[in-house]
């Protein structure tokens, strides 16, 4: 991290020196003209992070204001195959529920095979119109960010912290061998936040993760 003798004035262009710094209050004030600015702000607006690569299909991103938000849809593909599978299941259920009501109702086997194939093929639209008009929302800020998933408006939002040392990383529960992978997040209350959102695709959990850690809290120098 820079130091204070790599900064100038805003104001008048003198070099901060150490002794200017204010931990405690995170503000920085000019030794020459008595000008004071956030330290955290000044580190940030002269930091040059390399450009963030461009973003996966189906990740749209918006900046605005030192923030950034990440929206994530299901690809058509998966949104068709979904809706396939539940065209197939569906006429399954439709020929076991004729037959539930012709000659055949008396077999006892066959009704509750029909139920169980109902409740599934209600289970699957739900989940075809979650893929079709669902979204996951990401947005970061300095130092917190907060996570959407839902259809809309309606769904559930959750906050976390991006603290300054977290290891914001994609892992893998179950180990290599575990196709299921998940953004950990580190939280001072020593639980990490965890989330995949439904997001099945490496990439796009690789770049919400690479988002996530340049947006981790600046930490204060310490004066000795």
């Amino acid at each position: 991290m820079k130091q204070p003798g790599q900064f100038n004035c805003p104001q008048c262009g003198a070099p901060f020196s150490a002794a200017d710094v204010d931990a405690a209050q995170n503000t920085v004030t000019c030794g020459s003209c008595g000008h004071a600015v956030p330290w955290n702000s000044l580190v940030r607006e002269n930091e040059s992070p390399a450009p963030l690569p461009t973003p996966p299909r189906h990740l749209t991103v918006q900046k605005e204001d030192g923030k950034i938000t990440l929206t994530y849809r299901h690809s058509r593909f998966k949104v068709l195959l979904s809706l396939g599978f539940a065209l197939v299941w569906g006429l399954i259920t439709l020929f076991l529920l004729r037959l539930s009501l012709g000659p055949a109702k008396t077999d006892f086997a066959l009704p509750v095979f029909t139920t169980f194939f109902a409740v599934s093929e209600a289970f699957i639209i739900f989940i075809c119109v979650d893929m079709l008009l669902g979204k996951v929302v990401v947005r970061a800020e300095p130092g917190r960010g907060a996570l959407f998933r839902g259809i809309g408006p309606l769904g559930s939002t959750w906050t976390f912290l991006l603290p300054m040392q977290a290891d914001v990383a994609v892992e893998r529960p179950g180990g290599d061998g575990d196709k299921y992978r998940r953004i950990s997040i580190p939280q001072p209350s020593g639980r990490p936040f965890y989330f995949s959102g439904g997001i099945s695709e490496p990439d796009v959990l690789e770049y919400i993760a690479l988002v996530l850690r340049r947006f981790r809290a600046l930490s204060l120098i310490h004066i000795s």
